[in-house]
């Protein structure tokens, strides 16, 4: 059984809370820009831990590797910032995968990111860029 969404009010710091609400900010999809956004762990035997995000205004959903939000990925010494340097990417960032957007905000241009791993910047960016043609 899949693990709900929750989102914990009562929490002095709460790691994923806060890297949502801060780094991630505002919807890429409806534009929210406080949308309280709600998170679940997955965990997997041979790591590759994820945490999803999830908006609950459009019910887009994100993918972050736990190891990107923790920081645990930006340095050489953890193997997870190994296979993030053998693979090209920028270390000290955190990469983002988009799992699914909310059906009033899916078009054909932006149906393009879904399954799309980019770095919170970047999909600000190109969320941006298909709004406006």
């Amino acid at each position: 059984m899949a693990e709900e969404y929750t989102r914990k009010e009562d929490a002095v710091y709460d790691i994923y809370q806060r890297f949502a609400d801060k780094d991630i900010g505002e919807c890429p999809f409806c534009q929210n820009n406080e949308p309280k956004w709600l998170y679940r762990e997955e965990w997997k035997l041979l790591g590759n831990n994820s945490v999803y995000f999830k908006c609950p205004c459009c019910e887009s959903e994100l993918m972050v590797p736990k190891d990107d939000i923790t920081g645990l990925s930006f340095s050489k010494a953890s193997s997870s910032g190994k296979k993030k340097a053998r693979q090209g990417k920028v270390m000290n960032e955190p990469y983002v995968t988009v799992i699914k957007i909310g059906f009033e905000y899916k078009n054909a241009k932006n149906m393009l990111l879904v399954g799309e791993e980019m770095t919170v910047s970047q999909l600000k960016k190109r969320a941006d860029e298909m709004r406006s043609v």
